[in-house]
């Protein structure tokens, strides 16, 4: 009997040992299954809210709003819009005292230029009458107490020559200085008309035009000089020189009117055709 009591026992210990174990088994399945659930759903979660910030993206990109725009304060978006929405301050219309002051500095203005006007205007009126003047006296040679000699004497005329020689050469400024001291040593030589044409072309050879034209216009202060219709010439392509067209033109038209029997004549007209 003793025997049997020990083997119940021992069976009974065995059945409540293997329920145990039983539920501790199937309660560890039940939480792995939940831990799972749960990952599953927050993976879907996740993938949800991916998906949605996604969405939005685009949808604020095809709103034109950049995401730093978007990340700032809903009063700074706001603050923006405004300052982009005010109007721009418009300028102050000017006042009464400003428009008068205004009117008052153009009056100034006008009259100054008035005055240059005014001003420039007598000086084309005075360069006028001196070059009708000077018109007048090539056309009628100025009739003085200079009278001039027959024959030169030898020696003027070595010197003339010698001088020719080295404006031939092109040495002007030594031609130059002869010639300027022949006209003073003798002022009324039969020469002296050539002497003062050849001191024109030793500056025109030297390149000073503009004492080139102060020196050909002397040769018209000699009564019947030979050289005057040469002196003409020279004055227009001189003129030609220092880009004057126009002066240019008008002595080489007076060389028509004056000296229609010029050697220059033809030489003239192809120049004009030229202006």
């Amino acid at each position: 009997m003793k025997l049997l009591w020990i083997l119940s026992k021992t069976m009974l210990v065995c059945a409540l040992s293997l329920l145990i174990s039983c539920g501790a088994s199937r309660k560890n399945v039940g939480v792995s299954e939940g831990e799972a659930d749960i990952d599953e759903l927050l993976g879907q979660e996740e993938q949800n809210t991916l998906d949605r910030a996604s969405e939005e993206a685009e949808i604020l990109k095809l709103l034109g709003i950049t995401p730093e725009e978007e990340g700032q304060p809903k009063e700074t978006q706001v603050s923006q819009v405004e300052e982009q929405e005010q109007p721009q301050p418009q300028s102050e219309t000017p006042t009464a005292d400003e428009l008068r002051q205004e009117l008052e500095a153009k009056d100034q203005e006008i009259s100054k230029l008035r005055s240059e006007l005014v001003e420039k205007e007598s000086k084309i009126s005075e360069l006028q009458a001196q070059l009708q003047s000077k018109q007048r006296l090539r056309m009628t040679p100025i009739t003085n107490n200079r009278s001039l000699k027959g024959a030169p004497s030898p020696e003027f005329k070595a010197r003339y020559q010698e001088a020719l020689k080295l404006f031939n050469s092109r040495q002007y400024q030594a031609a130059l200085n002869i010639f300027s001291e022949l006209l003073l040593t003798d002022p009324n030589n039969s020469l002296s008309d050539n002497c003062q044409y050849w001191i024109g072309e030793c500056y025109y050879g030297l390149g000073n035009y503009n004492q080139a034209i102060v020196e050909f216009e002397k040769v018209f202060s000699f009564p019947n000089s030979n050289k005057s219709d040469d002196a003409q010439l020279k004055l227009g392509i001189c003129y030609l020189k220092l880009g004057d067209r126009q002066q240019a033109k008008k002595e080489f038209e007076l060389l028509i009117s004056n000296y229609p029997d010029s050697e220059y004549v033809e030489l003239a007209r192809r120049y004009l055709s030229r202006l």
